[in-house]
């Protein structure tokens, strides 16, 4: 069996194709936000930024955005260079002989050495506050504080390069060593033994001198008639000794050398060439990138492998160990893999191909196309030929030629397994049966059921089946036993068995299962460390198990119980696994992303605990300072949150946890890639909002950032304004009733003047009354109706004094209103000079007139209003006149300023002449009437906006008094 199985691998190597090997890796380019494909240094900090040189300028990346640093001073755009100093400043330079660092996020020019440097590209380092450059031919030395130049020295052979040693330092040139202390002071300087000059004298070296430590050996490379030369070299003896092993890279492009992990990077035009070491002997370990030409490369906090190229942007590598070996494109999507032996793996992929691959040697053969995907394979060595079942078909594969026969006993299979060395297991969706060496069917168990997995078991010599509803172990009889859990079924997806003979069962939703002797043992979940319940496939590796969930990769050790997980973030690129098969100390993966393997040791990577920040925080849409602690007003209550984890990796495949203390106490979680909290609308009150990376270990609070926020009462909720505002409402209140009370006084002292001034109008209403029955009136009538009684002129003295008694009424009616009708009052003007009429002998004429839209008996006016004043026409103008007396009294109705415009023209005497036929019958006393009547008036108008105006007018012709107009003004109402 030895002997065919190193025939096959023999045969498999001498019919290989070349199978290339590369660790996985994330290319960074402009579609994914990078800002350059030109990249020339990258350099993680110490706060774990990634720093990028490129053609365009100087980037910080923070895992999600790239944040651009220049300033106006900076001559072109392309920096190269990087280096952080003790103070955690960014340095960078230019062609143009620009220094810069970055301090307070702002990109400040430390010194110009335009006239110096004259073009040349330094390369410089930072040590003992001095800035080291050197160029081909020259070295500064310059003071970090005063920027003065302390030392300056040119060198004629050129390929200077200086070495920080740990007493001072190394300058090597092409042919000398030069040794200084700390202080530049040389303490030691020999001749090279290298012939740098033709035997013309001509210079036969080039470039630059490059140097590296490495196993506590000192390295440097030069190149010579355009060839690369290694030498280590001895500072005690001086003397220089050739390298053996990097033969390979004399006609490369050198850009770079770097030790990391203690193996030697040499960064070229083709790639990177990665070199073990033992003293001064090389030996190639792998090449990586070969389409690259790689200018820098370093390995971050959490073992990323950043890699920076000339023309393609920057790859990341997660995890160097894991390696994606290159298969035809058409058999990328790998179904299933089958061990061959500890370098081969036999696979199946979903396009029908099958074939071998050697994961050390990196070759494979592969075969034609089946015609449909690979549902399941068995490889076999004792016949030479292995079985590979299609969805629709069957087929024998011989193993050294891959040439197949079809079959048809076992098409569809889900599971096969080796029971012996003449007979195989196989599991389909409806049966259950065995097969010969032949590939002829033998017997058959079981029909009509789904199968999904088998196993054999060579310690208990037994039978693991799972059924679409059950597991069944099957004993040497073939007597089915149903293996249960707590009364349930277990849905079992993959099998396997640890040295220790417990038998494992992975299943569909319920995590994996350890049975022996048909006894479930123990029950794994996410509740003892299983990154999901749902398991995709199982492998035992001595007394642990490979474990593929939808979540990631994990090992089991049976003996600690405890779990490893690889993720994506540890370079899986994919969590589809369909099979994994161990290989020594190598861990081999199919996937729908190809086939992958690793060493299972050194694959764990020592990864920090990922360092939460915040970044921003906004308050009502706004960016504000970042602080601990934030004292906001009420209606600041709109807070974003804005953090992160520095690192590409954790922000595409890790979320975070956050929660507001005194809003919500639980632990809510992000969505992926989502590193932004919003509250809209928060109520008023203290809170301290906390957030944390997922992967925080349960109870370290020493990785949970916090904020905290008061957001204040508004003022009219704090105490000094309720108590103002109450004392407010109270003194508005004793305000309010006082000014009620106020008012109260003055409408009882206005009641009490008013009721005065009624008691004052109605005394006044009879003393107008009692002015206007005067005497001499009274009297004449009396004599006229007594008169009449003597001349026997019975009638007109009943008439007169039907007249005399209904003026007499009318006034006592009149008396007890307070207004009359405007008809009522011309009425009561036409019964009093209808008897003034009868007293003056016929000899007064009068006219009463109206004019206006409104009807006189529409209209309300005072009483008693217009008769004093038609009294005084007749008594002091129309009396004194002999012969031919008019009187003439007209009404005009203003609808417009609701006013009645009464106008009493008489053409008596005038008043001038009335008051000497007043002085003449010596009565000097004041007319009671008239004395009335404007007290009556400063009455009526007492408190309106519309009083009653009264003008008299002197008519004068020629000077001549030709008689009186009054012309009263009275406002009127409708109601």
């Amino acid at each position: 069996m030895l002997k065919k199985t190193l025939l096959f691998i023999v045969l498999l190597l001498g019919l290989h194709f070349l199978c290339a090997q590369e660790p996985v890796s994330i290319h960074l380019t402009e579609k994914d936000g990078l800002p350059d494909i030109e990249f020339y240094n990258v350099l993680e900090d110490r706060k774990g930024f990634i720093w990028l040189a490129s053609d365009s300028g100087l980037y910080r990346y923070d895992g999600k955005t790239y944040e651009q640093y220049t300033n106006t001073e900076k001559r072109g755009l392309s920096v190269f260079g990087l280096f952080e100093d003790t103070q955690g400043r960014i340095w960078c330079t230019n062609i143009s002989g620009q220094f810069f660092y970055v301090e307070n996020n702002q990109l400040i020019t430390f010194i110009d050495l335009k006239e110096e440097l004259r073009g040349q590209l330094g390369n410089y380092s930072i040590r003992d506050n001095k800035l080291l450059i050197t160029t081909s031919r020259s070295l500064y030395v310059i003071d970090l504080i005063t920027k003065k130049i302390l030392l300056r020295e040119l060198y004629g052979n050129g390929g200077a390069r200086l070495l920080p040693l740990d007493t001072g330092y190394m300058l090597i040139s092409f042919n000398a060593v030069k040794i200084f202390n700390n202080d530049f002071k040389e303490t030691n300087q020999f001749v090279l033994n290298i012939h740098y000059r033709d035997i013309k004298g001509m210079a036969t070296a080039q470039g630059h001198t490059k140097v590296f430590k490495l196993n506590e050996i000192l390295f440097f490379s030069q190149q010579f008639r355009y060839k690369n030369m290694f030498r280590s070299i001895n500072l005690n003896t001086g003397t220089t000794d050739a390298t053996i092993g990097l033969e390979l890279l004399k006609n490369k492009r050198i850009i770079v050398l770097k030790v990391i992990k203690n193996n030697l990077w040499v960064l070229t035009n083709t790639g990177i060439y990665i070199y073990e070491n033992d003293k001064n002997e090389f030996t190639l370990k792998n090449q990586i990138l070969k389409d690259e030409i790689v200018t820098d490369v370093i390995v971050d906090k959490d073992q990323n492998f950043w890699v920076s190229t000339l023309t393609n942007g920057v790859h990341l590598i997660p995890n160097i160990e894991v390696v994606k070996h290159k298969l035809p494109k058409s058999s990328d999507d790998i179904m299933a893999i089958d061990k061959v032996n500890d370098s081969v793996v036999f696979f199946g992929s979903k396009s029908g191909v099958v074939g071998f691959l050697n994961v050390d040697a990196s070759t494979y053969k592969t075969s034609a196309n089946l015609g449909n995907k690979v549902s399941a394979i068995q490889y076999n060595s004792n016949i030479g030929y292995s079985y590979v079942s299609i969805d629709d078909g069957a087929y024998f594969v011989n193993n050294k030629t891959l040439k197949t026969i079809k079959k048809q006993e076992f098409l569809g299979v889900k599971s096969f397994s080796r029971v012996n060395e003449t007979m195989t297991l196989f599991g389909t969706y409806i049966r259950l049966a065995f097969l010969d060496n032949k590939a002829e069917s033998v017997k058959t168990f079981s029909k009509n059921k789904r199968i999904y997995t088998t196993y054999y078991s060579e310690n208990s010599n037994t039978i693991f089946v799972g059924y679409v509803d059950d597991l069944l172990v099957l004993d040497n009889d073939f007597k089915a036993t149903t293996i249960r859990y707590n009364d349930k079924e277990i849905l079992a997806i993959s099998i396997t068995e640890t040295a220790d003979g417990i038998v494992w069962v992975g299943t569909f939703k319920n995590g994996i299962f350890a049975i022996r002797d048909n006894q479930v043992i123990a029950h794994y979940t996410t509740e003892e460390g299983l990154l999901s319940d749902q398991i995709k496939y199982l492998n035992a590796d001595e007394n642990s198990i490979w474990i593929a969930t939808p979540k990631g990769l994990q090992v089991f050790n049976t003996d600690k119980k405890d779990f490893k997980n690889l993720t994506k973030t540890d370079g899986l690129l994919s969590y589809k696994i369909s099979g994994i098969e161990i290989l020594k100390n190598r861990v081999v993966l199919s996937s729908n992303k190809g086939i992958f393997s690793f060493d299972k040791e050194k694959v764990f990577k020592t990864t920090s605990e990922p360092e939460i920040y915040f970044n921003d925080i906004k308050i009502n849409e706004e960016s504000t300072d970042l602080g601990t602690d934030y004292d906001l007003d009420y209606n600041q209550n709109s807070v974003q949150f804005s953090f992160n984890v520095n690192g590409i990796l954790y922000n595409i495949n890790k979320t975070y946890q956050y929660r507001l203390v005194g809003y919500n106490n639980n632990w809510i979680t992000t969505d992926l890639g989502l590193n932004t909290v919003k509250y809209s609308s928060l109520p008023v009150g203290k809170y301290t909002f906390q957030v944390r990376p997922t992967s925080i270990i349960e109870g370290a609070e020493s990785n949970v950032k916090s904020i905290k926020l008061n957001i204040k009462l508004p003022y009219w909720k704090k105490w000094w304004f309720i108590l103002a505002y109450s004392l407010s409402i109270v003194g508005l209140i004793i305000l309010y009733y006082k000014r009620k009370l106020k008012k109260k006084e003055i409408a009882k002292e206005l009641e009490i003047r008013q009721l005065s001034l009624d008691n004052e109008l109605i005394a006044l209403k009879l003393e107008n009354l009692r002015s206007q029955m005067n005497p001499h009136f009274i009297f004449n009538a009396l004599n006229s109706i007594q008169e009449y009684i003597m001349l026997n002129q019975k009638k007109l003295a009943s008439e007169y004094l039907g007249k005399f008694a209904d003026l007499i009424r009318t006034y006592l009616s009149h008396s007890t209103k307070g207004k009359i009708t405007l008809q009522e009052e011309i009425d009561c003007l036409e019964m009093y000079l209808e008897l003034e009429k009868l007293r003056f002998e016929d000899k007064l004429h009068y006219a009463i007139s109206t004019s206006g839209n409104l009807k006189p008996d529409e209209v309300n006016i005072p009483t008693m209003l217009i008769q004093p004043y038609v009294e005084n026409a007749l008594k002091h103008g129309l009396l004194h006149r002999k012969t031919n007396r008019d009187l003439r009294i007209n009404f005009f109705v203003n609808e417009e300023s609701k006013t009645v415009q009464c106008i009493i023209v008489d053409n008596g005497v005038g008043r001038a002449q009335a008051e000497k036929f007043k002085a003449r019958s010596r009565k000097n006393h004041p007319s009671f009437a008239t004395k009335a009547t404007q007290d009556r008036l400063a009455l009526l108008n007492y408190g309106k906006e519309k009083q009653i105006g009264v003008v008299i007018t002197d008519l004068f012709e020629k000077d001549i008094p030709i008689g009186t107009q009054v012309d009263i003004t009275i406002p009127y109402t409708t109601d």
